[in-house]
């Protein structure tokens, strides 16, 4: 008892620590190209001396859901599993969501990885050290409650002259879809041994249920039979690599065509026949300065096409962890790509990453023209950038809403307070968010409680002779 109240005790203290942190900026300055920049919001690194890593503990994975990072993370041991949510405009702390005591009951190591589905279905899964003994579970998770429902419970079954298979290790995962209706959840087996870890595993989804794909032993309580499809890889870049390698993670594109980066391979895309579709063979020079390190990702932005992937990894002496943001043009392929940026310039830091987290997640707001790009280096740190044309960029950083100008009177103030603002005296008080959305106004009023995050506050005097409005940040 003495060990888990300690430990919970040293989890709220880092998190409060991490919250009383104040807001550093990436001191890199990013020219734009072919009218598209990239700006940073805030950064949280080894690099920038403010460091996260303290308070994120045993956090593996990161996903982004409506302007909030999510962080798998397990603490102690046995494991407390848990889900740590920042705010995407901050980066400040806002809660942890403790997942549900029956969630990985028998998984071994529990919370190793995060995913957002399309349908914005929440999901985590264990790290499988071996799919035929401990299994591969990936649940969807309530991230108000921390309830979860289980989707798939994978136990690879025995061969056919009943020895083990070969151990299958699973260290992340990625999803396409909606696994409540129609998709597929994907995973890499680690490994260097031809014949296993140059496996992917691919769970295919519909209406809500997995479907068996490998025929197996009988499905009991006991042993279920979410079997997986198996896919070989066939070729990787570069080519004389012969498997997956430590940790390596799928990105799902579509139906057909996934990403895949290995410890000791660059990003490539692939078809659900493991055969190479496309990779920076087509594009030599701009291709990882490291490869180590995994992690990609793509998006549109108003009709135009681009990637993110892991550039650098720990042993760079320039920008250790970093990742580069390239358009693709209109076919989305590697042949002409055209460097955007490298980031952060100096890195996020060169803190040892054994477990190859390195994420890109991205956020596109169509309606402000502008992806919001957050990454994250285990151990190192994450940070937040807004990308898009300069005047899009600077409109979302910046925002004025309408109705709201930067008028200030000089009796009328306005102060931050540990928990929201206090006026000078009683006022009409307005609370904005900055895409300009009202998200609180109380009458006759000197003080309003907000949650952390930045905000536009507009005061008027009881009277209307005095008017004030001020740009805040809530820690």
């Amino acid at each position: 008892m003495k060990k888990v109240l300690l430990t919970a005790a040293a989890l709220i203290f880092s998190m409060a620590a991490m919250n009383a942190q104040t807001e550093v900026k990436d001191p890199f300055v990013y020219e734009p190209v072919d009218g598209y920049v990239l700006k940073n919001l805030w950064i949280k690194s080894v690099k920038t001396l403010n460091d996260p890593s303290a308070a994120l503990g045993e956090a593996r994975g990161m996903a982004a859901l409506n302007g909030e990072l999510l962080f798998c993370r397990r603490d102690g041991d046995p494991s407390v599993s848990s889900i740590d949510v920042y705010d995407g405009m901050t980066g400040a702390f806002k809660k942890n969501v403790a997942l549900a005591s029956d969630v990985f009951v028998g998984a071994g190591i529990p919370c190793n990885d995060i995913q957002v589905d399309d349908a914005g279905n929440v999901l985590v899964a264990n790290l499988a050290t071996d799919v035929v003994k401990g299994g591969f579970q990936v649940w969807k998770i309530d991230i108000t409650t921390g309830i979860g429902t289980k989707v798939i419970q994978c136990n690879l079954p025995l061969l056919e002259n009943g020895e083990a298979t070969p151990v299958i290790r699973i260290d992340a995962f990625g999803v396409y879809g909606d696994v409540n209706g129609d998709g597929y959840v994907m995973a890499a087996v680690a490994g260097a041994e031809a014949g296993i870890g140059d496996q992917i595993l691919r769970w295919d989804i519909k209406g809500g249920k997995v479907v068996v794909s490998l025929t197996g032993g009988p499905e009991t309580t006991e042993n279920p039979a979410d079997y997986p499809e198996m896919i070989t890889i066939q070729e990787y870049y570069p080519s004389t690599t012969p498997s997956n390698g430590t940790a390596p993670r799928v990105c799902p594109i579509d139906n057909d065509l996934f990403y895949l980066d290995g410890f000791n391979t660059a990003a490539a895309i692939y078809d659900m026949s493991g055969i190479l579709i496309d990779s920076f063979e087509k594009a030599p020079d701009l291709a990882p300065k490291q490869v180590g390190n995994n992690g990609v990702d793509e998006f549109s932005l108003d009709g135009r096409n681009f990637i993110i992937y892991s550039y650098t990894n720990t042993v760079d002496g320039t920008c250790p962890q970093a990742w580069a943001l390239c358009d693709v043009g209109e076919n989305m392929t590697f042949e002409g790509m055209k460097k955007q940026a490298i980031f952060p310039g100096n890195g996020l830091g060169n803190v040892s990453n054994p477990v190859r987290t390195a994420l890109p997640r991205i956020d596109v707001k169509q309606d402000a023209k502008v992806a919001v790009i957050y990454v994250y280096a285990y151990k190192s740190g994450f940070g937040a950038y807004v990308f898009g044309e300069e005047s899009a960029v600077d409109k979302f950083i910046n925002p004025q809403p309408d109705g709201i100008s930067d008028i200030n009177t000089a009796n009328l103030k306005i102060s931050v307070t540990e928990n929201g603002v206090t006026v000078s005296e009683a006022a009409e008080v307005t609370v904005y968010d900055f895409t300009g959305q009202q998200i609180a106004a109380q009458s006759n009023a000197t003080h309003v409680t907000l949650l952390p995050g930045n905000y536009i506050v507009k005061a008027v005097s009881v009277d209307g002779k005095s008017v004030s409005t001020s740009k805040v940040l809530i820690k």
